[in-house]
């Protein structure tokens, strides 16, 4: 008797971009409807949907986009994320594969390449190439030293960090004599060029960007991403028997010094990122101080109030009960 062979198909399992576009048809929901409701670009879906996560920001970036898109479709945002580095790593490790075996090729045609004569020419031609390559190096090397920018190291805060404080400690050093900025917002250094800065963070994802830059004007930029989750900002309800308010900051980055009935909010002022809010309570009166007064907006006691100032040169306010 002849054997009977039955045919069976292997099922492809499902990508974690393909599990999320069913999911979302399943919802009856476009591309276009999720990017109004997250506030993720609509190409960005497109390419986690179809596992392009090359063509993706960095890292950081797409947990973030993940883990909204999970809420969104009332998913599991860890398992999203599991799934997302498991599905990254194997992608990689055959790219890396890959690249293994064209070194591989590349080495063996090497190996089958003609042999090299050597010559008394040839090796005299080599040693003044040699020298000469030296002689330019060493002057090369003598005009960097003149001419390089600042050292900048950055103790705190590492990068791609993610905090649950409305605050985080800026910390470095730098050279001896440089200026140090936060987001073009100047910060004090000491004599021996170190620095010490408290800057204010927003919801989501905040990019800190901190500068060096010399007496030549020769400079060295260092970023910081950091990712906060913060808990819901208290209401700006007028308060009966005194003050509160609400500091929004935008478009741009300003250092911020406050006061509340005389005294110090914080010990020294500090940067305040854009899309950063800050509450302030008191019974008489809040002083407010920016670098950039245009860029910070006040609420007081439920009322908006809009800029600190419209003009640069007026940096300081103080507002009381009249001033609503």
């Amino acid at each position: 008797m002849t054997p009977k062979f039955i045919k069976t198909s292997v099922r492809k399992s499902e990508s974690l971009g393909e599990k999320l576009a069913k999911k979302r048809a399943s919802l009856g929901y476009e591309i276009k409807d999720v990017e109004r409701s997250i506030r993720i670009r609509a190409n960005h879906l497109e390419y986690i949907e179809n596992g392009e996560w090359e063509k993706l920001p960095p890292d950081v970036y797409v947990r973030g986009f993940l883990k909204s898109y999970a809420k969104f479709l009332r998913l599991n945002p860890d398992k999203v994320i599991v799934l997302y580095l498991k599905e990254k790593g194997l992608k990689e490790s055959a790219q890396k594969a890959t690249t293994i075996k064209t070194q591989e090729q590349k080495q063996e045609n090497k190996k089958k390449g003609s042999k090299v004569i050597v010559t008394p020419k040839k090796l005299a031609l080599l040693s003044a190439a040699i020298a000469g390559v030296a002689i330019l190096g060493y002057i090369s090397w003598q005009i960097i030293i003149l001419t390089a920018p600042p050292k900048l190291i950055l103790s705190s805060p590492a990068d791609n960090l993610q905090v649950t404080d409305d605050n985080i400690i800026v910390e470095g050093i730098t050279d001896s004599g440089a200026e140090v900025f936060i987001n073009n917002i100047p910060v004090g250094v000491s004599p021996e060029g170190s620095f010490k800065e408290t800057v204010s963070l927003q919801e989501g994802i905040n990019l800190i960007k901190v500068s060096a830059k010399n007496r030549l004007d020769k400079e060295t930029e260092v970023s910081r991403t950091i990712v906060a989750e913060l808990a819901e900002v208290g209401s700006n309800v007028a308060q009966e028997n005194g003050l509160l308010m609400k500091i929004e900051i935008g478009p741009n980055s300003t250092s911020l010094y406050l006061e509340a009935d005389g005294k110090e909010v914080k010990s020294n002022s500090s940067v305040m990122l854009p899309g950063s809010t800050q509450i302030i309570e008191a019974s008489d009166s809040i002083v407010v101080r920016a670098s950039d007064p245009v860029n910070v907006n006040i609420t007081l006691n439920g009322k908006d109030l809009g800029k600190l100032s419209d003009k640069e040169d007026e940096t300081e306010r103080e507002y009381t009960k009249e001033s609503t």
